[in-house]
């Protein structure tokens, strides 16, 4: 004999089948929330060389960055969802880790011309950071100082890393989070 539940048991599926749309929807709207926040401080942050302030905008640059590191920490030794919450965190990651290299290279060209062959908008060292990260290498911007090019290098390698070791590094995660 099968217990099909009376009314309140298809009431009970109905809640949690909602529920589960809500958490996915929060699940992708939290990477791309994290996303468009990293991006409008990239763009909005005052961090250019004839900038007053530019100190300021680099301390409360990097501040983001830390609380958005300490967020996702904490988001994910919460979460009852680990594997989800792993793929946020990789989403995210991935957005901090093109955002602080478009930084850099912004920076590079701000502060010493000769770094690139022409000189970087935000807009440039971000499409630049990203043919770097996707290997695309259109080479219509190109690294020419020393500094440059370990940067960039830097970047080339860290990708490799950043790929292979945090995609191991979160299923590490997620399968001790699964076991508890």
């Amino acid at each position: 004999m099968t217990n099909n539940g009376g009314p309140g048991e298809a009431q009970r599926r109905l809640t949690d089948g909602d529920v589960a749309r809500r958490d996915v929807v929060r699940a992708i709207l939290r990477p791309v929330g994290a996303a468009a926040i990293l991006l409008t401080g990239y763009f909005v942050l005052p961090i250019d060389k004839d900038s007053s302030v530019n100190v300021v905008g680099l301390i409360i640059g990097a501040l983001l960055l830390g609380a958005f590191v300490a967020w996702e920490i904490r988001h994910f030794m919460r979460s009852p969802y680990p594997v989800a919450t792993a793929i946020e965190m990789l989403v995210a990651v991935a957005a901090m880790y093109i955002v602080s290299f478009a930084t850099a290279y912004y920076l590079f060209s701000e502060y010493g011309h000769d770094n690139f062959n022409s000189r970087l908008t935000r807009v440039d060292a971000l499409y630049f950071c990203l043919t770097v990260f996707t290997t695309t290498g259109f080479g219509d911007i190109t690294a020419t100082s020393q500094v440059a090019r370990i940067a960039v290098s830097i970047q080339m390698v860290s990708t490799l890393v950043l790929l292979g070791l945090g995609l191991r590094f979160l299923n590490l995660l997620v399968n001790a989070r699964v076991q508890r």
